[in-house]
């Protein structure tokens, strides 16, 4: 990854960064700091990952996806660059998407660059460069077969894109991993503060559940600490928009589209289904990828003892619902032969699609297509 900067002539100096890493909520913490960012008058960039529908997702200037024109301009050197290098030695496709990020935001010229890690932190692409904030999110036990087991070891992962002398907001993390994170920003002496979430209000936030109150917090913290005022940071967040996140695709009958991919996030994605409707969803349409927790995950979905069917997705790295510790009433081969179904015998209560961001994508793909 240095070699690939110092090949493009160091892209990622002179941008000014804000750093997320965590397990749950960095798109929804991004999302909402770069709505801020732009009522306040700036013209911020954001990297986030992976994307829904195309490519350019993962590289909002301004608030909008990068043009085709300007998105080719800056992969063709990246290109040619890694086609000249031997293939046991080529960057990683997160790692040529990262600097792609950085060569868009340096040839748009932004303000700041809201940069969300992709995996873990300590070894992330994304950690080579020096921010002026860290935020880190909540915590789940995700890629634990990368990370480390234990909420110690997915802690200190996650900490290590802290830099020395960088202010440093947290969501509230399990008391293993608060520890360790404790002792590197004693060690780093950065300013630390534990976030908690915004307090329930009449007011409707943008993005629905506990957990986004979470987010949201962390988003409003940022930006005090940046010195904007809460007119302005109440109708950035008013502004906020990430799709795929308790999405209600279709009224009726209902149908609400969430990217939660691990147990904590299936948790969260019920848990929100309660406060908004009330009760369980009548089904749960399920479909995950094979690195996931799918019996974990499963298991929460089953407490709600609701109808489950299951989905293969079309994808190299799909989860055979046939092989999940916990069976679906009903299988089906893709999204669209799950959704044809759905609407050919809706249930009372409605419909929950959940388990994969792979997932969310594919139902959003079929909507553009139009809904079956």
């Amino acid at each position: 990854m240095q070699a690939l900067l110092r090949a493009l002539g160091h892209p990622e100096r002179g941008l000014n960064f804000i750093h997320l890493a965590g397990t749950n909520g960095k798109g929804s913490t991004a999302a909402a700091l770069d709505a801020i960012l732009r009522e306040a008058g700036f013209f911020p960039g954001l990297y986030t990952s992976p994307h829904l529908l195309d490519y350019a997702e993962r590289f909002q200037v301004g608030g909008r996806p990068v043009s085709q024109k300007i998105l080719h301009r800056n992969l063709k050197p990246i290109l040619r660059w890694i086609r000249r290098m031997p293939r046991a030695d080529r960057p990683t496709f997160f790692e040529a998407t990262t600097a792609l990020a950085l060569k868009i935001f340096r040839d748009c010229q932004v303000d700041f660059v809201v940069w969300e890690t992709g995996l873990g932190g300590r070894l992330d692409a994304t950690n080579l460069v020096r921010p002026e904030l860290c935020l880190l999110t909540s915590l789940g036990k995700d890629h634990e077969e990368i990370l480390g087991e234990g909420w110690a070891r997915i802690g200190a992962e996650k900490a290590g894109i802290l830099k020395r002398g960088v202010p440093v907001f947290s969501a509230p993390w399990p008391p293993q991993a608060e520890k360790i994170l404790k002792a590197k920003v004693k060690q780093l002496r950065c300013s630390w503060q534990v976030v908690p979430p915004l307090a329930r209000t009449a007011d409707r936030l943008p993005l629905l559940g506990a957990h986004q109150r979470q987010n949201l917090a962390l988003a409003v913290a940022a930006a005090r600490y940046l010195g904007f005022p809460d007119r302005i940071i109440g109708k950035g967040l008013a502004r906020t928009q990430w799709p795929g996140r308790f999405f209600l695709w279709q009224k009726n009958p209902r149908i609400v589209v969430d990217g939660a991919h691990n147990e904590e996030g299936v948790r969260a994605a019920c848990q929100t289904w309660r406060e908004v409707y009330g009760g369980a969803p009548g089904r749960v349409i399920f479909g995950c990828l094979r690195d996931k927790p799918a019996d974990r995950m499963l298991a929460q979905i089953r407490r709600a003892r609701t109808e489950l069917w299951g989905v293969a997705l079309q994808d190299a790295r799909g989860s055979d619902p046939l092989g999940w510790g916990v069976k679906p009433s009903r299988y089906f081969s893709n999204v669209k032969e799950a959704l044809e179904a759905n609407s050919a015998n809706p249930v009372r209560g409605g419909t929950l699609i959940l388990g994969s961001l792979v997932l969310a994508g594919a139902v959003l793909a079929v909507g553009q297509d139009g809904a079956p």
